[in-house]
């Protein structure tokens, strides 16, 4: 179901690269601040105002040059000035005769600390698998430098996504959460939160991929891909920061079906066993140090 681009009709989960769909920006110390008005924000994650849950707001320090991508979904990211936080926006804009921000969701992310929420059922986070936008993006520089050294976030179809009756049946850790609480459409049989890798055995050399390509093709071999939110009539095998290189971006799109046809779900994931039980491909990152 992964492999097929008609899930659900004609093109309907769709083989794309999702390019330019998310602006990080880092507050700087000659940023205006501004108020925020947001309907609804994490009830559990962290927060560092005493607004409310619901119909709040808030001042933040804002660089001028916010943008709100990903189509509808009008995402934003603002890294606190100290690079503790990412505050992480959905559907937001700019009132200009206000002069203020708003945004139907609204979290604030510890970069410190795992970009899932803290208990099952709970969202912490912008994506439907209840964690955070920044988790499996690919930044520019990597591209650049050819190493994308991270899991990658995947973005399918609801018509792949597992239909159940409830949240729980439709989602695999390390997702907490689904669409609307498991009241959704999807009809298929990936769950969320499922990981996708290439088997060691693939011999990525022999795919023909561009440099980008074989980029992205270790790190699925390496890392792996979860499947972290839904998009209609799309299969987002890869997700990029604004701002990258064009030719870069254009060879992912040329090569994404070359490495879509060699991913395998990994049934033995989990909480004990990140990707899977045995020896490790690499070793584990260093723990990051706190901030002084």
């Amino acid at each position: 179901m992964i492999r097929n681009e008609s899930v659900g009709g004609h093109a309907a989960s769709y083989a794309w690269i999702g390019v330019d769909l998310l602006k990080i920006d880092r507050q700087k110390a000659d940023d205006p601040v501004m108020r925020w008005e947001y309907k609804g924000r994490s009830s559990t994650g962290p927060w560092l105002f005493s607004s409310p849950v619901n119909g709040g707001s808030f001042e933040l320090k804002t660089p001028h040059d916010i943008q709100f991508l990903g189509g509808t979904d009008r995402y934003a990211a603002i890294i606190t000035q100290d690079g503790r936080y990412a505050y992480e926006v959905w559907k937001g804009s700019y009132d200009a005769a206000a002069n203020v921000y708003r945004a139907h969701y609204v979290v604030l992310t510890d970069l410190y600390g795992l970009g899932k929420a803290s208990r099952d059922g709970a969202s912490e986070g912008i994506r439907a698998f209840g964690g955070s936008l920044l988790g499996g993006l690919i930044r520019c520089h990597e591209l650049a430098q050819g190493v994308i050294p991270h899991a990658l976030a995947m973005v399918i179809s609801p018509n792949q996504l597992r239909r159940g009756a409830t949240m729980a049946e439709q989602k695999v850790w390390p997702a907490t959460a689904t669409d609307l609480g498991g009241r959704n459409t999807y009809s298929g049989n990936v769950p969320m939160g499922a990981l996708f890798a290439i088997p060691p055995s693939v011999d990525l050399t022999k795919l023909d991929l561009s440099p980008e390509g074989m980029a992205l093709a270790r790190a699925y071999a390496t890392f792996g891909g979860y499947v972290v939110d839904a998009a209609a009539r799309t299969n987002m095998i890869a997700v990029t920061e604004t701002g990258c290189n064009k030719a870069q971006t254009d060879n992912l799109q040329r090569d994404k079906r070359k490495i879509l046809a060699q991913l395998r779900m990994v049934t033995n994931n989990g909480p004990d066993s990140v990707g899977g039980p045995g020896e490790r491909v690499v070793p584990r990152p260093t723990e990051l140090q706190p901030l002084h």
